[in-house]
Order: structure tokens, then C-alpha cells, then sequence
């Protein structure tokens, strides 16, 4: 193990040392900083106007609150059922498509099927400010058998699933939650369309699938549990701050350039400290020239 530490501390100063390996690597980031920026960009125009239609179709109703989150619902449903006639059970071979996973490949495709769906309605609420998260059903005794997105109202949280455009009304015509759901499921179940899978029977719920990544996600947890609670991290939603994947690698790639940096100067600094110090012992020694006046000058000024 110490060897191939040695080994790996001896490569990367080779790198750090290899004035061709250094401007590689800034090229390299410069590069994935550009991409990463202009298709954050992108995506956030196509949901900026996403969200401007559903604010021009909710304006003027009575709640408007409600009816921001029904034609957000419709819209996602919409959208996708268009797509899915096309790119349903299609695949997609790409760095793209497979390992970054942006929402607007989702848009374009609904390729993930009730995923695809709570991704594009996240997003879209994120964009109109709705506070939300995204749930994982528990079917047939594990979760992640579906997936729906909760947004949270003045009067609480409410249920939508994308999938079926389905939205549920309690008997005093609110918008149900999850729990609402789930403990009275023979009266809500009477409002699912013909076409509902009956498994899905909310019949349980998480947020975030804490065990995905072990230690790691342990940890967040366990950090999450001391700053707001044992309740509050159990249904903390990760997958919804982490829907901006180009965003995130924009910052996370300016976090390593900088690293890179810091990393430089101070390799820069280690091996040039003699000529550091004579530049600034010089500048700092330098002193302006004196000013002589002559006779003339002298008596011109008394």
C-alpha cells in the first residue's frame, strides 16, 4: 500500500511538474467548463419557458396555487405521453444518456418511464419556486416500484403522479397528500383512471434511499438527522437538489480548477523561492529619485 502511494505521490508531481501535462489539463477543464455551462444554460431556457406558459395558463384562476400545480401536472403528462409513442423502449447508447442523465433527456425521450415523468415535474416546479420532493412508492414490498412527486402548499404537502396525469381530492375538495392516500386508499382509489396500475396502492413511501451509497450517504443522513431532525432528514428528497447535473458539474469542475491552481502556485512558490524573494526584496528596496532644484529654481520658489 505504501508503494503505491509512493508511486501515485511520484506521478501526480510528474503532472504537477510537466509544463505540457498542465496546460492539457487547463485546456481539458476550460473545455468541460464551456460545455457544462452552455447546456445548463440550455436546459434552464427550455424549463424558464415551460414555467412562463404555466404561469400564462394559471392566470386568473381563483387558486391559483392549485391551478400552478395542475397545469404544471398536465403539462409534465402531456409532454410526455407525446414522447413516449416515439422513444418508448428505445435505447440510448451515450456518455450522455447514460452516466450524466440530464432532465432534458428525459424531455425529449420520457425514456424512464414514471421517473421520467417526476424528474420533468420536479424540475418544472423547481423552476416556479414550489417547494417539492420527489417520492418512491413502495410496491410489492419495495420501494422504487413507482415514482411521484409531492409539492408542498400553504396547506400542506400534496400527491401527483405525472404517469397518469393523476391528482387526488378529498371529500372537503383539497388536494390530497401521500398519507392521505394511503390511510383511506378505498375511497381515493375510486378517482385512479381505467388504465392504473393496481400495485400501486400507496402503500408506503421514502424520500431518499439512504443504503445507495454506503458510508457516504450514511454520513449525509446521520448530518442531516443533527441539523433538522430525525423527521425532517427522513423525508429529505436528495434526488430533487441534485436534478441540475450540469450545474452541478460545472461547479464541482470550477472547484477542482481552482484546486488545480492552488496546487500550482504553491509547487511554483516551493521551487522559486530565492528568485520570489529577490523580485520582492528589489521592489520593495527600489526608491523614487531625489529631486534636485537648481539655483534658479530655488530662488523662483522663495
Amino acid at each position: 500500500m505504501k508503494a503505491l502511494r509512493k508511486s501515485f505521490a511520484k506521478f501526480t508531481g510528474k503532472i504537477f511538474h510537466s509544463r505540457y501535462a498542465l496546460v492539457f489539463i487547463n485546456g481539458f477543464l476550460l473545455a468541460s467548463l464551456l460545455y457544462f455551462y452552455t447546456e445548463d444554460s440550455y436546459e434552464r431556457t427550455l424549463f424558464e419557458t415551460l414555467a412562463g406558459y404555466v404561469k400564462d395558463k394559471s392566470a386568473g384562476a381563483k387558486n391559483s396555487e392549485e391551478a400552478l400545480l395542475l397545469n404544471s401536472l398536465h403539462l409534465t403528462y402531456s409532454l410526455g405521453e407525446n414522447r413516449a409513442a416515439i422513444f418508448r423502449n428505445r435505447e440510448f447508447h451515450s456518455i450522455k444518456s447514460s452516466i450524466i442523465h440530464p432532465v432534458t433527456y428525459d424531455l425529449m425521450t420520457n425514456n424512464g418511464a414514471c421517473g421520467s415523468y417526476a424528474y420533468i415535474l420536479s424540475r418544472l416546479l423547481n423552476e416556479l419556486k414550489i417547494p417539492n420532493r420527489i417520492a418512491q412508492m413502495q410496491v410489492e414490498g419495495n420501494y422504487g416500484g413507482h415514482i411521484l412527486v409531492e409539492a408542498k402548499t400553504s396547506k400542506g404537502w400534496v400527491v401527483m403522479d405525472g404517469s397518469y396525469d393523476l391528482y387526488f381530492k378529498r371529500a372537503d375538495g383539497r388536494m390530497a397528500s401521500f398519507n392521505d392516500v394511503q390511510n383511506n386508499w378505498n375511497f381515493y382509489r375510486t378517482q385512479t383512471p381505467a388504465n392504473y396500475d393496481s400495485r400501486y396502492s400507496y402503500a408506503g413511501v421514502r424520500y431518499t434511499n439512504w443504503d445507495k451509497v454506503p458510508v457516504v450517504m450514511p454520513m449525509i443522513r446521520n448530518i442531516l438527522s443533527l441539523a433538522m431532525g430525525r423527521e425532517m432528514a427522513n423525508s429529505f428528497s436528495f434526488r430533487t437538489y441534485m436534478l441540475r447535473k450540469f450545474h452541478i458539474l460545472f461547479e464541482v469542475t470550477i472547484c477542482i480548477y481552482w484546486l488545480l491552481l492552488l496546487v500550482v502556485i504553491r509547487n511554483y512558490v516551493r521551487n522559486n523561492r530565492e528568485k520570489i524573494k529577490i523580485y520582492f526584496s528589489s521592489f520593495v528596496s527600489r526608491k523614487r529619485p531625489l529631486l534636485v532644484l537648481t539655483a534658479e529654481a530655488k530662488r523662483k520658489v522663495a
